[in-house]
């Protein structure tokens, strides 16, 4: 009987050390930010623009189909790149617990956003469809330029988070159950 209570007493001690060794909460979030400060996704987003100058000179994303003969009119296609993702840098220690009975880590991830962006400034002309009719002028760079730069703020008011939330949640989750793990917990869970 005194040696069942030795060994249990043992275990004790053996279990309160172990705990004892886990890092603290400012520790988990110091090495996550240090490790691991952005979590993203490359995505690339095709436009097409166009230009109507029946639309008095106006630079709109409209259906090429309502066209009339006359006018000025220019196609325009724009590849834009986006990294969107979690900035990790942004969580604060009220992002951060221990679950010490699971000896898990467990944290609650910031907003996604768009961390990157932009699109190829050289105009690829061959790709480029512009018509002029009667004595009207051709598009010019500038109007090309403008075209480019208004499908550009299309695309960054889109909401990426159902296009590529899962995507990114799941990285997140490989990354910090590996952070997790080598901290000596059983791993992380994210909300």
């Amino acid at each position: 009987m005194l040696a069942l209570v030795a060994i249990l007493g043992a275990i004790v001690l053996r279990n309160k050390k172990e705990a004892a060794k886990l890092p603290s909460t400012a520790t988990i979030l110091s090495t996550i930010q240090q490790e691991a400060d952005l979590v993203t996704t490359e995505l690339t987003i095709r436009k097409i623009a166009y230009y109507d100058s029946s639309q008095h000179e106006q630079i709109l994303l409209s259906d090429p189909s309502t066209w009339k003969y006359g006018e000025r009119k220019c196609i325009v296609p724009v590849e834009v790149k986006i990294k969107y993702g979690y900035d990790l840098r942004d969580m604060t220690l009220d992002n951060v617990k221990v679950n010490d009975s699971l000896r898990i880590i467990e944290v609650t991830l910031p907003h996604p956003k768009i961390i990157d962006s932009g699109y190829n400034t050289a105009v690829d002309y061959d790709k480029v469809v512009c018509i002029a009719t009667g004595l009207r002028d051709n598009v010019g760079h500038e109007t090309i330029e403008k075209i480019r730069q208004q499908a550009y703020e299309a695309v960054m008011k889109d909401d990426y988070q159902e296009l590529a939330g899962a995507e990114i949640r799941h990285n997140t989750q490989t990354l910090l159950n590996s952070i997790a793990i080598s901290m000596g917990f059983a791993g992380c869970t994210i909300r």
